[in-house]
């Protein structure tokens, strides 16, 4: 059963005056961020803007020197990744994270660990403590394959499927997670318009159906501007932008630091 509701108000998540730095490279300078429940939220910014390192903070791979994240109200700054993850947080990546010369299936099943609980003892008590949980385990897996679908491809090895497929498959692998809060950076990178296309369709039925919010890194604007409720755009480690997305892209700031001269609001 998903976690999705189980808080009842609030914000998600919220970022305050969140700082971190490499050395003497400043990578996020205050950054303030909230994101509501049940909202597609857009994170954009030139390469270095500092995206990726927001999102390690939010999931604890690398802290913030100073400022604090909040998830439903909970202090979660510095907290362990695998407790973030338990939480109810799942992510998929820019670069492909899939596991070659393994089916689909077994790569989605992968995303069922936030919820086992592995020991010697219920491994020799298979029959009598285990199975259950595997058959639950497996039943959600099944749902979700059906969900994204790719019950075509289940049993090939992932190596053997194109591009769009992949991110499919590590978007499915994060939503048999079960998360109430999705954190997809830049799940569109390498495919046609078609399949653009129906990615933005899953984002939005996993946000529709499954009460899924969700933080959208990406740098296709017609996305963006298409399925967001709201954005924040980043440059150097700084807000240069921020609200609803037709608005902050015309915004002169934005165009000269993200988008380019050429760029026209239309």
């Amino acid at each position: 059963m998903s976690q999705a509701g189980a808080h009842a108000s609030g914000p998600v998540l919220r970022c305050d005056a969140v700082e971190r730095h490499f050395g003497g490279l400043v990578a996020l300078s205050g950054v303030d961020m909230q994101i509501e429940r049940g909202e597609i939220f857009g994170l954009v910014g030139p390469n270095g803007s500092g995206k990726t390192t927001l999102t390690n903070a939010i999931t604890g791979f690398y802290p913030p020197q100073s400022g604090r994240i909040l998830l439903h109200g909970r202090d979660i700054t510095g907290l362990a990744p695998h407790k973030v993850a338990r939480l109810g947080v799942a992510r998929t990546f820019q670069n492909l994270a899939l596991f070659n010369g393994m089916t689909v299936l077994d790569n989605i099943l992968l995303g069922r660990h936030v919820h086992m609980r592995p020991s010697v003892v219920r491994t020799a008590l298979y029959w009598f403590m285990s199975r259950q949980d595997e058959i639950a385990n497996r039943a959600v897996v099944e749902e979700v394959i059906d969900f994204m679908q790719l019950e075509s491809v289940r049993d090939e090895l992932v190596d053997a499927i194109p591009i769009g497929l992949k991110k499919r498959v590590e978007l499915a692998r994060a939503l048999v997670a079960e998360p109430e809060f999705l954190i997809l950076d830049e799940p569109m990178a390498g495919m046609n318009q078609e399949e653009k296309e129906y990615m933005a369709r899953f984002i939005l039925d996993a946000r529709d159906e499954r009460g899924v919010t969700v933080l959208l890194i990406e740098h296709h604007m017609d996305i963006i501007t298409g399925i967001c409720d709201r954005m924040l755009v980043l440059s150097y480690g700084e807000v240069i932008g921020t609200g609803i997305p037709r608005d902050v892209i015309a915004d002169p700031g934005v165009i000269k630091a993200y988008l380019g001269g050429a760029h026209t609001a239309a």
